[in-house]
């Protein structure tokens, strides 16, 4: 695997948390954004890890059975959003603190890495250590986590509820495309 295919991998990787990061920076979490940051990165990290410990064995079993689980979580969380930009903020405030708990974080993380554990079962790396791999893979998502809920809260103050929509309808195209292989 060149450096040139490494950057690209981890850009298309990193591109599921700048959605989900969008969606939490538009409904006001930049004060967790290093929690956010620090639990995504991590995941991001351990999981092409784990898909290689695992191995060949289980992965056509794997890929073919759970694919869609990370599609369905962008679009449940897509639509959970944009219902979220018009209910109540009292009771909302109080699911969007368990959505942004360690607990919460960690359940969130699980359902973006699914696609980096079918990377780990991946024979194609080539020379690439698993270690390098694992490393880009969490750079870049880190980055654009860190960068998402930048932009959701700038997009936030500009647009108030749109921002939180376009957040959400973003997170249901990005579902849909990952569930028709189109990314």
């Amino acid at each position: 695997m060149t450096f040139l295919q490494l950057v690209i991998l981890g850009t298309v990787i990193g591109f599921n948390n700048l959605a989900v990061a969008m969606a939490l920076g538009s409904l006001g979490q930049n004060a967790k954004k290093l929690r956010i940051v620090s639990v995504f990165t991590v995941f991001e990290f351990l999981v092409p890890l784990l898909g290689l410990w695992l191995g060949k064995a289980s992965s056509g079993f794997i890929e073919s059975t759970v694919w869609w689980i990370s599609s369905l979580l962008l679009v449940l969380l897509g639509i959970w959003t944009i219902i979220f930009a018009y209910r109540q903020e009292r009771r909302d405030s109080r699911l969007l603190r368990r959505m942004t708990s360690y607990r919460g974080l960690v359940l969130l993380a699980m359902g973006l890495s699914i696609d980096n554990l079918i990377v780990g079962f991946s024979l194609g790396l080539g020379d690439v250590t698993p270690l390098v791999l694992a490393m880009v893979i969490a750079f870049f998502s880190g980055v654009f986590t860190w960068i998402g809920i930048d932009l959701g809260r700038k997009l936030k103050r500009i647009w108030e509820n749109r921002a939180t929509v376009l957040a959400g309808a973003f997170l249901i195209a990005l579902g849909i495309a990952d569930a028709l292989g189109i990314i």
